[in-house]
């Protein structure tokens, strides 16, 4: 008999109903009727919670007048609530078609009378098999979580309150199916697919064919008869370190975003999408974990007529550590605490990993905790523990075990729990139970084992663990009394849904413990409301149709629910990458809104998200109506980290002998990365001495898409050691936080340890595992002094763990000897060997033999509870070898080992303790602050900005704040009760970067005819509309007409007159007066060393003598204030080129700051031969046949003020080679119908015309911006046969990143320049732009761009006038001539 304290326990399955016969009283869930199976059999289980005033002491159960019908089999589980209520579960087997009648007799009384009291009737009903017909009243939605296909059907011919049979198909190791009953509906889930179901044979327990009126998701449009299935695996099928999984890589030819993929093992995760390539193709990974010797492994690829199959047989390496001997050695310390010696001998490890122990629980600590001394050939594992004081435990270190028979010490008695209470907890995911325990424990509390459990069931009598959690003393707040007695509290985040139970294990110091059971969803246990696809009234998104192509994207979506709020809190989970995260909604004008951002190059198409109760249901997106979906662009596909694509070692091969003080060992790298490399690191580590040499990799070019790099070891012959250098560790980041990930010193190799994310090495595709290693050999014959410890010791010896004040620092010296590779940690460790490091050290050398180490720790609040705290010390590593000291060895040598323990619980007059909070964003509103707060007393939250505020809510590990104000910088958090104040914690706001609309409006801003919409600005009305809305319209308002020209457009032939968007050109003419044509160029040839471009025309357009030459340059980029101060000034000393294709090149270059920090920028110059139509930052603009335009990307900039702007300047000039007369004129104008800025270069009849765009598009974002002439600043030059401006584009202050697109083509005037008032003219001959020339002026261009540095920085430091510097460098140009 199983005993439960004070708690109904109930599984929840379909309704409840209440029996009540005398003073009988039964709770039970009725359970639905079966199909029977080909052995016409039935199973049934049933749950019964009854209770009696004279107390149950058992249930008794009874058939009634079957017919033809047999009961096969039962089992029964009984369990005691309390006095007076038992809870019962019970498994029945049926024989036979019909149904059975039971009743069961509760005996109640005391023994030996006991008295049975009768139930009512229950009847359970078995079925015979029939047909039944499948309707679909779904659409096929993809789960994306376990790669299944889904629909909602109805079944028609099934009987009511049945449950329908279980499906089996023909074919189970390629395709199978189940249906299962969601929110009331029936739901077919398949995994594989089948071109159709009428090809194959579904059968229901064997018996009798389906027939379906269902069609199958398959696609007739997709083949995998290209596709590839490529395995990296060992050599021989045999791992060299714990992640040497074998590794999947799937290729489709077809860009399907859900291939049908059927994994026939489980150790498989599911196949991600992890790149595309320039031929189409898309790429998923998977790699296995197994946990076994040797394991059979299946991988299917199909779309059931084209099968791929993977079969392999796979030897595993545990990597377990096997150590030998192993003895225990007792003593009794002070404070009756009881500790125990335990002593290996271990061998032949290769690297620091993590090696499992075991002392009532699993922890896995790495090297150099237990090492306590000699070299990985052979060594001493070291530790001292607390002892249990239980009989017949174990300590194990790896595969090895020792037993330990202790004597009953310190045992009073065990421990008790009285009560029990849950509570739904404010948090920020809505979803935390605060959980109640009313105690008594003599032999004092060690933790509690929290378990999600499920049963009994079909499958088992017994309840079995499906998720436990396990909480210590640093994880619980005793809000009353003590360790022994007292209540304390803890908080479960809750993701359960079903029939579970929640079952606490309360352990003493003993290990005994007592069992506490919980319901979820009965009284005893808040229940979560779920939601479905009905609940959802709509969903839209602030941006849609996201162009993630190589940027970022930031978005808000706004879930609505017909304005009703959920009665839980919704969450939005995305998986933009390969992790999950997971976004809390804020409920703001009676909808949901969820804030989130989006990275670069993901998969195109609808974006995939999940939205979850707190019960971990979940909506897809892709069962959700098409206006329900975010859809992305995106060109290129990149969600993995870099990765090396080849690698060389020196030595290439055989031994490396160390002969002289400088020899280097090394290793060279190529790293490929679409995305661009960003920065990395590799670990190397020695075999015998364990000693490691940690290097950074940085790119020679910022995000370079491949390189190569080389890293070198320096090793000495005097101070070295014999032994093989290896590859332990190498992880390297892409500019967009992807990462590529190889551990050997990672991992336990046991099953239930074990991470099933797919993880991509950086080193996947180096098939040659020796390239990883280099052996040395040193010369032998030489003599060390190993480094010894002289001096240890710590303050304060004791500590209240539950106090504020919780620092204990921690001194020792060491004699060096030949010298000191690493220097030794400190290790804490507690009674259940939880360990914490000091690793702050401080080091000071006081002589040249003599080292002296300082480290201060702060203690976890409970740490160490219920006994004291052994200190070690452990990792000083010499000259091949290391060396380590448990507690009892630190003892041994005189020195303290012990810091002891005591705990108080938070009275009224404490303020708390802090330690940690949730998210915390820059614009305010609420936070969460954690940690152990007296519940019975006010107290307040006091900011370092010199507020306060009262928390909104709160209970003794968790507090709620409302009202915080905004704040981009780091902040301070104390708690203040009357005079006494908590820690101060440091608070470092998220800078939140989305945008919400300012437009208003029904419909928005009035609609297209009334305004136009821009969300950051608001609504821009147009013509004879105004108001916020763009709602009210304008009464007698004046229409100046905006058309230019002599005559107007340029006559009638030319275009038409519109007063409110200005001239209509009619083709051919352009222009903002339509008296101009396009001259058609030749493709330029692209300058291989700075986005400079000329356009020449090579043929005279207008049968004249007069050919005109155009260049555009990039001259600089500036800093300046609100007054248009130059504060910091850049030019560009270097640029890299790229060739994308023959019509389009990248340039790419960056600024350094004064501070050090690095903007990059890159320029993109496209030449269109053909008319064509784009659209930049939300407009659409033509570009004309013979044009260049340039998109120019600025990154990240560190801006000196708030108030301070960029501008980008940009050099335009235009000449002509005539030697006739020639008149020269300038135009810089906006335009009406553009909302863009122009420069018109004229000479004579031909000019340069360079087209700037009002806007950009600012971290994402569309934004307005401005454009100015600086001719007169930067003294350009002009004359009668050129004509030169400088344009300043500028750009406001922004976050992440900023675009801009400027244009530029050669027209040919009806109009001639010496129609102009403002025209410079001159008879004097020209000699054409020489090569000469066209470089002077290319130099004059540098020159400026120097000029203007030069004048920051005499304005700056000595106050010079800008312009006169210009001067000198445009009158070199003009002697250049």
């Amino acid at each position: 008999m199983y005993k439960i304290n004070n708690i109904y326990l109930l599984l929840c399955l379909s309704f409840i109903y209440k029996i009540v016969l005398s003073d009988l009283n039964v709770n039970t869930i009725d359970f639905k009727n079966q199909y029977a199976n080909s052995n016409n059999q039935c199973i049934f289980e049933k749950s019964l919670v009854v209770s009696h005033p004279d107390s149950v002491k058992n249930i008794e159960w009874h058939t009634v007048e079957p017919k033809n019908i047999s009961l096969s089999f039962y089992s029964i589980n009984f369990y005691d609530i309390n006095d007076t209520t038992v809870f019962s579960t019970y498994r029945f087997g049926i024989n036979g078609i019909g149904e059975l009648s039971f009743y069961f007799n509760a005996l109640t009384g005391k023994y030996p009378k006991l008295i049975p009291v009768r139930s009512q009737n229950i009847i359970l009903r078995c079925y015979a098999v029939k047909e039944f017909r499948f309707e679909p009243i779904s659409k096929y939605f993809y789960n994306f979580y376990d790669l299944k296909y889904s629909v909602y059907i109805n079944i028609i011919g099934i009987d009511d309150n049945t449950d329908p049979p279980r499906l089996i198909t023909e074919n189970p190791d390629i395709f199978w199916m189940k249906i299962s009953n969601d929110f009331g509906k029936f739901k077919l889930t398949m995994w594989g697919v089948p071109n159709n179901f009428t090809s194959l044979l579904f059968f229901y327990d064997e018996s009798k064919l389906f027939k379906y009126n269902i069609t199958s998701p398959y696609k007739d449009t997709i083949s995998y008869k290209d596709s590839i299935i490529d395995k990296k695996s060992p050599d021989e099928y045999q791992m060299i370190h714990k992640f040497d999984y074998p590794q999947y890589w799937i290729k489709l030819k077809p860009q399907e975003r859900y291939p049908y993929l059927f994994l026939t093992n489980s150790n498989f995760p599911s196949p991600k999408l992890v790149s595309s390539d320039n031929d189409g193709s898309y790429n998923y990974f998977t790699d296995l974990r197994p946990f076994r010797p040797q394991y059979y492994t299946s991988l299917l690829l199909q779309n059931f007529t084209n099968l791929f199959n993977i079969s392999d047989n796979y030897k595993y390496n545990s990597f377990y550590i096997y150590p030998k001997g192993g003895n225990f050695t007792e003593s009794l310390q002070p404070n009756r605490n009881k500790i125990i010696h335990v002593e290996y001998t271990g061998y032949n490890i290769s690297n620091r990993v993590e090696i499992p122990y075991y002392w009532g629980r699993f922890s896995f600590i790495p090297f150099p905790f237990g090492y306590g001394g000699g070299n990985n050939s052979e060594f001493k594992f070291d530790i001292t523990i607390f002892t249990t004081n239980f009989s017949n435990n174990h300590f194990s270190i790896g595969d090895n075990s020792v037993g330990y028979w202790a004597q009953d010490y310190h045992t009073v008695g065990d421990p008790i729990v009285y009560g029990g209470e849950c509570y739904d907890s404010f948090s920020s995911d809505g979803n935390t139970i605060l959980i109640r325990l009313n105690y008594s424990t003599p032999n004092g509390l060690s933790k509690i084992d929290f378990r999600l459990v499920k049963g009994p069931s079909l499958y088992t009598e017994e309840f079995f663990s499906i998720r436990s959690i396990e909480y210590t003393p640093t994880d619980f707040s005793i809000i009353s009394g003590d360790l022994q007695n007292g209540v304390l509290e803890f908080l479960y985040h809750n993701q359960a849904s079903g029939d579970v139970i929640f079952m606490a294990l309360y352990y003493d110091v003993n290990s005994n413990y007592e069992t506490f059971y919980f319901s979820n969803r009965y009284n005893t246990f808040p229940s979560k409301n779920d939601f479905n696809p009905q609940s959802i009234s709509n969903i839209t998104f602030l941006f849609n149709d996201v162009n993630l192509t190589n940027d970022f994207g930031y978005n808000i979506m706004y879930l609505e629910t017909y304005n009703v709020k959920l009665p839980f809190e919704p969450c939005l989970q995305i998986k933009p990458q390969l992790d999950n995260i997971t976004i809390y909604g804020e409920w703001v004008n009676s909808r949901y809104e969820f804030k989130f951002f989006m990275p670069p190059n993901i998969v195109p198409g609808a974006f995939e998200y999940s939205l979850n109760s707190p019960s971990l249901n979940y909506i897809l997106n892709t069962e959700l109506p098409d206006e329900f979906q975010l859809n992305v662009i995106s060109d290129r596909i990149d969600l993995m980290g870099p990765i090396v694509t080849t690698m060389h070692k020196d030595p290439s091969f055989g031994v490396a002998f160390i002969d002289n003080e400088n020899y280097n060992i090394s290793w060279t790298f190529t790293i490929k990365d679409y995305n661009g490399f960003n920065n990395g690191y590799v670990v190397f580590i020695g075999s015998i001495d364990n000693i490691l040499y940690n290097v950074s990799i940085i790119s020679p070019i910022e995000f370079s898409k491949e390189f190569t790099y080389q890293i070198n070891i320096t090793l000495n012959n005097n101070t070295c050691t014999s032994q093989t250098y290896s590859i332990s560790e190498m992880v390297l980041y892409d500019r967009y936080g992807l990462n590529s990930t190889f551990f050997v010193n990672k991992g336990s190799g046991l099953y239930y340890s074990l991470d099933y994310t797919p993880n991509i090495s950086p080193l996947y595709s180096i098939e040659n595992k020796s390239l990883f290693s280099i052996e040395t050999e040193c010369p032998i014959g030489r003599s060390f002094v190993q480094p010894e410890l002289k001096s240890f010791d710590f303050e304060p010896k004791s500590i209240n763990v539950g106090s504020l004040n919780r620092d204990v620092t921690f001194t020792y010296g060491i004699s060096i000897g030949s010298g000191i590779k690493e220097y030794p940690i400190i290790y804490l460790t507690s009674t259940i060997l939880q360990t914490l490091k000091c690793i702050d050290v401080i080091t000071t050398k006081i002589n040249s033999t003599f080292n002296q180490y300082k480290c201060t720790l702060t203690i976890p609040y409970g740490f160490g509870l219920p006994q004291d705290i052994l200190v070690n010390l452990y990792g000083l590593i010499g000259f091949g070898a290391y060396f380590g000291f448990s507690s009892i060895k630190l003892r041994d040598k005189g020195y303290p080992f012990l810091i002891e323990t005591s705990f108080t619980v938070l009275d009224s007059q404490s303020p708390g303790l802090i330690t940690g909070t949730s998210p915390v964003s820059s614009e305010g509103s609420s936070f969460y602050i954690y940690g152990r707060f007296p519940t019975d007393t006010d107290f307040t939250v006091e900011f370092s900005q010199g507020y306060s505020l009262t928390p909104s809510a709160k209970s003794s590990l968790i507090i709620k704040v409302d009202g915080v104000k905004p704040s981009n910088d780091p902040y301070t958090i104390s708690i203040k009760n009357g005079y006494s104040k908590s820690n101060i914690y440091s608070i470092t706001p998220i800078k939140i970067k989305y945008f919400r609309s300012k437009c208003i409006g029904t419909p928005v801003c009035g609609g297209p005819t009334h305004g136009t919409c821009y969300d950051l600005s608001g609504c821009i009305c147009n013509w004879q509309w105004e108001g916020e809305d763009c709602s009210s319209k304008v009464i007698n308002k004046p229409q100046p007409s905006k058309c230019k020209g002599t005559p107007i457009c340029g006559g009638t032939s030319h275009g038409t007159c519109d007063d409110l968007l200005g001239c209509i050109c009619n083709s051919p003419w352009v222009g903002v007066d339509c008296n101009s044509k396009v001259i058609i160029v030749p493709q330029p040839e692209f300058n291989t060393t700075s986005p400079t471009i000329v356009l020449n025309e090579t043929t005279s357009s207008d049968n004249s003598e007069t050919n005109i030459e155009a260049l555009i340059n990039i001259v600089a980029i500036r800093e300046i204030d609100y007054n248009n101060k130059v504060l910091h000034m850049f030019s560009f000393d270097k640029w890299i080129y790229y060739s994308n294709n023959s019509k389009l090149s990248t340039y790419s270059s960056k600024i350094i700051n004064k501070n050090g920090l690095t903007t990059p920028i890159s320029v993109s110059i496209e030449y269109f031969e053909n008319e064509r139509t784009i659209e930049f930052a939300g407009q659409q603009f033509n570009m004309k046949p013979s044009s260049i335009k340039y998109t120019i990307y600025i990154d990240q900039y560190p801006f000196s003020t708030k108030l301070s702007q960029l501008q980008l300047i940009i050099s335009a000039t235009a000449k002509i080679n005539s030697d006739s007369n020639s008149c020269s004129n300038k135009e810089f104008d906006n335009t009406t119908s553009e909302s863009s800025d122009y420069v018109k270069l004229s000479l004579s009849s031909k000019s340069l015309y360079g087209r700037f765009i009002r806007r950009a598009l600012v971290d994402s974002v569309p934004l307005s911006i401005s454009n100015e002439l600086l001719d007169k600043s930067l003294g350009a030059i002009s004359d009668s046969h050129t004509s030169q401006s400088f344009i300043g584009i500028n750009i406001p202050i922004y976050n992440k990143n900023v675009i801009i697109d400027p244009d530029f083509s050669l027209l040919l005037n009806s109009n001639p320049s010496t129609t102009n008032y403002n025209s410079i003219c001159s008879q004097k001959p020209s000699s054409g732009l020489s090569k000469a020339k066209l470089a002077g002026i290319i130099i004059s261009c540098c020159a400026v761009a120097i000029a203007i540095t030069v004048a920051t920085v005499v304005t700056i430091k000595k106050k010079r006038n800008l312009k006169k510097e210009i001067k000198v460098f445009n009158n070199k140009l003009i002697a250049m001539k």
